[in-house]
């Protein structure tokens, strides 16, 4: 099996999106990865996930061993002595860093500012130590802040006061800064909101982003049924990307785009389903006899709601407001990819209603909820759409 002499070390591949750069990097580069694991975290869970990812790729089980091979594992140091890790670096002739680590906490403001940008900082000494030839960063596509205009592939000054999402958004556009900043050949990979594979809807990350919604119907709503369900879903739409397509994406962005580049990593935004598609695709799932629909959280009416719709709407209220803003991407580097045959599949109701299929499966709790409410009497819900001034 033909192998670079170098390495790439990949901070953050025990998680989610770092796995999946792991196992696309193995399968389609046949790199060797350098994986510092913080403890407490469990270096088997690590490999585990990396051996899932080739799967899902449907690398056949005899070359997913010898890749698996390319995988070394160590424990990564506190960040204040990143230096300990200079010894592997040198034995494994790494020349480039994968940042996928981060905070991705909302509400933790010093844990966001510590993981998102002072780690980044860390790094980068690191970076310039060991001479590497390129650093990779992922970012997020909404680090711009709420804005009107179509999103520019380039580093975003501070939003207005009130248009920035959240600290996360915050800190992942200040680490965006130190990176350009360093002197250090980069790319920076802003995807949108990944959720499972287009093609089977296996997901293997966290409750985060969409998957925090569907888990809270599954873990709120279907646990005390009401015949009205409160939602927040304008006609807008929602840019989801798929983890195959992320992969193919990254693939793409690491072969073959220049030093200096942003790339948002998004759908199609005309392929992309509405909040209000993916709302009514979900009411057919709780069975409501209404359906009543607001185009913002403020204009819902909190304390008259059933307690478990106004928790359910608490819980999300984030996860709802970033993708009910109507953004709209540049998308040239993916674009010049996808002109040159890269295999990217948008995001649309279809393969979003796969990957919900593929959710319902796995919940017992959801599965008992349908069958004790769907065939409604009077047939689908009925919508009741709420404007306010």
């Amino acid at each position: 099996m033909p192998t670079s002499p170098c390495s790439t070390l990949i901070f953050g591949g025990t998680g989610f999106l770092g796995g999946l750069v792991a196992a696309a990097l193995l399968s389609e580069e046949r790199r060797r990865l350098l994986l510092p694991v913080r403890a407490p975290g469990d270096p088997a869970a690590c490999l585990a996930r990396i051996r899932l990812g080739l799967g899902d790729r449907a690398v056949a089980e005899h070359l997913i061993e010898e890749l698996m091979r390319l995988v070394t594992v160590v424990a990564l140091p506190p960040i204040e002595r990143l230096s300990d890790l200079d010894q592997f670096a040198a034995a494994m002739g790494v020349n480039e860093i994968i940042h996928c680590a981060g905070c991705v906490n909302y509400f933790d403001e010093a844990g966001l500012e510590s993981a998102n940008v002072d780690l980044t900082a860390k790094l980068l000494e690191a970076a310039r130590s060991w001479g590497v030839e390129r650093f990779i960063y992922l970012s997020t596509a909404y680090c711009s802040g709420y804005r009107s205009e179509r999103i520019p592939e380039r580093l975003h000054p501070e939003p207005a006061p009130g248009d920035e999402p959240t600290a996360y958004t915050r800190t992942k556009r200040g680490a965006e800064w130190l990176i350009a900043d360093s002197g250090i050949p980069f790319v920076i990979i802003r995807p949108s909101i990944v959720i499972g594979d287009s093609r089977s809807g296996i997901y293997r990350g966290k409750n985060y982003g969409h998957y925090q919604l569907w888990r809270a119907v599954e873990g709120l709503l279907c646990h005390e049924y009401a015949p009205i369900w409160y939602c927040v879903a304008p006609q807008v739409p929602a840019n989801l990307v798929h983890q195959d397509s992320f992969q193919s994406g990254f693939i793409g962005i690491y072969r073959s785009v220049p030093p200096a580049a942003i790339v948002h990593l998004v759908s199609d935004h005309e392929k992309s389903p509405t909040m209000r598609e993916l709302c009514w695709m979900w009411a057919d799932v709780y069975c409501p006899r209404e359906v009543h629909c607001y185009a913002r959280y403020e204009d819902v009416p909190l304390r008259s709601l059933p307690a478990r719709h106004r928790r359910f709407l608490q819980v999300v209220a984030k996860n709802l407001e970033i993708p009910n803003h109507r953004w709209e991407f540049e998308a040239t580097q993916l674009g010049r990819l996808r002109a040159a045959g890269l295999p990217f599949t948008d995001t649309t109701l279809e393969t979003v209603a796969r990957c919900q299929r593929r959710y319902i499966a796995g919940s017992k709790r959801i599965q008992a909820h349908m069958e004790r409410h769907a065939g409604r009497p009077g047939g689908p819900p009925r919508l009741v759409e709420i404007e306010r001034g």
